[in-house]
């Protein structure tokens, strides 16, 4: 499969993924996706992206505090 963003190969990986649904930051982990090696574009299947939401939906999934850096500013 080709990279909707630009057009190069992708590589199939296993991992983890951050996705923003509804405003929301779910982190998901040990998910398989592809992956461009070209812009970091990830793509997931139907099925797995299908899988997710079923998952969010159904509130099964645990939640965690992380810490991540946050940059407030304009730039440019």
């Amino acid at each position: 499969m080709k990279c909707p963003a630009c057009g190069e190969v992708l590589i199939k990986k296993k991992g983890e993924i951050d996705l923003r649904i509804n405003g929301k930051l779910y982190m998901v982990r040990e998910v398989t996706f592809e992956m461009c090696p070209g812009c970091g574009e990830r793509v997931l299947s139907p099925e797995v992206s299908q899988n997710i939401f079923q998952k969010i939906k159904a509130r099964k999934y645990k939640e965690e505090t992380i810490k991540i850096p946050v940059l407030n500013g304009t730039y440019g």
